[in-house]
């Protein structure tokens, strides 16, 4: 009987083992404030697609935005969610083409100025639902 009750125990303390180590990677994936600077909202700025990555983890918008020497600055917005659920909201792969207007309003990057995630969106005039709570 105490055989068993060890086994059971080692089984266990593995089984926690294993949990743990895939939790620390889903945990600093998900630490966004280590990523952006959630005290600060930028926008809106209005620029051209030039590309729509509709996949995982995030969908990420690739944008042409006007500089203040009027050269383009290219800009990657990357939404919170996932496809799974942009797509149960109505947004598909063809969401945004690459010449679309796009006007995003965002929490930028501590670190890329060109880089933010998505708290707004309006592609050719017609907001996007991002706010999925």
């Amino acid at each position: 009987m105490k055989s068993i009750i060890r086994i059971h125990l080692v089984l266990a303390t593995c089984g926690m083992l294993a949990l743990m180590g895939f939790l620390a990677p889903v945990s600093a994936h998900h630490g966004g404030a280590v990523e952006w600077d959630s005290g600060k909202s930028v926008g809106p700025v209005t620029g051209t697609a030039t590309q729509f990555g509709f996949h995982f983890p995030h969908v990420q918008i690739f944008v042409d935005v006007p500089g203040e020497n009027g050269e383009a600055q290219n800009f990657v917005f990357v939404t919170r969610w996932t496809p799974t659920i942009l797509r149960d909201h109505g947004w598909r792969r063809t969401s945004i083409e690459p010449g679309d207007e796009v006007t995003v309003t965002y929490t930028p990057h501590l670190t890329n100025p060109t880089a933010g995630a998505i708290s707004r969106l309006e592609v050719n005039g017609e907001l996007l639902e991002t706010n999925f709570e």
